[in-house]
Formats: structure tokens, C-alpha cells, sequence
């Protein structure tokens, strides 16, 4: 049993339950699940979405928010590299280069 208090912000698995139970929340920014079947493509492709490329750090950052977070863990120099191939993605996820941004610590140059 969860107690949830009001403003609190909430991510990964109870922030998608809570989503979607129909509990009065705010949704600040879409992590979409991963897919698991898509419509044939239409310019002969396996159907499924482009790949991104292979880090060869073993960083997923088609994953989800919970997923690039646990690869990070507490190493800032983790963080600056999950941080510089987000903002490098189309859409890149404000909550997660927000909590990149304070995970990496100051830029020291």
C-alpha cells in the first residue's frame, strides 16, 4: 500500500499505474511503453520502428526513464553520457535531462 501525498511527482511503474486507474493526476511528460507489435511498414520494412544506434557502453536510451536511470545509477560521468545522447534524440525527455543535469553535477571544464 502506497500513501500518496498532493504535489508529490511520481515516475516509472506507479506513476503509469496511477495513470492509468483513473486517478485525478497530471501527466508532466509522455514515457511511452516499450512497443510490442507495430503495422506493416509501408516502405517494405520489418515493421518494426528505425533503430537507434548501439552505444557501445551498453546505455539503452530507447528504454524507458527507469531504465536509462538504473544503467546511470549514481555516476555523474554516466549521467554526462546518458545526457549528451538524449539531447542528441528527437524529442528528447525533459524529466530525464532534468535528473541527468542534477546526477552529472557541475560541468568542470
Amino acid at each position: 500500500m502506497h500513501e500518496l501525498a498532493a504535489d508529490t511527482e511520481h515516475e516509472g511503474e506507479l506513476a503509469r499505474h496511477l495513470a492509468t486507474t483513473g486517478a485525478e493526476v497530471e501527466i508532466l511528460e509522455h514515457d511511452p511503453e516499450p512497443e510490442t507489435a507495430s503495422e506493416p511498414d509501408p516502405e517494405g520494412g520489418d515493421g518494426q520502428p528505425p533503430a537507434e544506434p548501439v552505444d557501445p557502453s551498453g546505455l539503452d536510451i530507447a528504454g524507458t526513464i527507469d531504465t536509462v536511470l538504473s544503467w546511470v545509477g549514481e555516476d555523474p560521468a554516466r549521467a554526462r553520457h546518458a545526457l549528451e545522447v538524449e539531447q542528441a534524440r528527437d524529442g528528447a525527455r525533459a524529466t530525464l535531462v532534468n535528473r541527468l543535469q542534477q546526477l552529472a553535477g557541475p560541468v568542470v571544464e
